[in-house]
């Protein structure tokens, strides 16, 4: 689990954890939205925040991860 977590190499939180984390807490939001009128209204309101917060973090993640295997 701890591997998961930190990375001992660069003495750091994984990045792969932190989108894990951001994609559970979306999902999560989504199903609370699903069951709860308001929620789901300021999900609508906040969806293009959202969608591209998540999409930088995945971007970024994976720009690291391509100029690592170039090493």
């Amino acid at each position: 689990m701890k591997n998961l977590l930190w990375n001992a190499e660069e003495k750091s939180v994984r990045g792969s954890f932190v989108n894990l984390m951001i994609t559970t807490v979306i999902l999560g939001l989504i199903i609370v939205g699903a069951f709860v009128p308001s929620v789901a209204a300021n999900l609508e309101k906040l969806a293009l925040l959202i969608t591209g917060f998540f999409t930088m973090s995945m971007g970024i993640w994976s720009y690291k991860k391509v100029q690592e295997n170039k090493k």
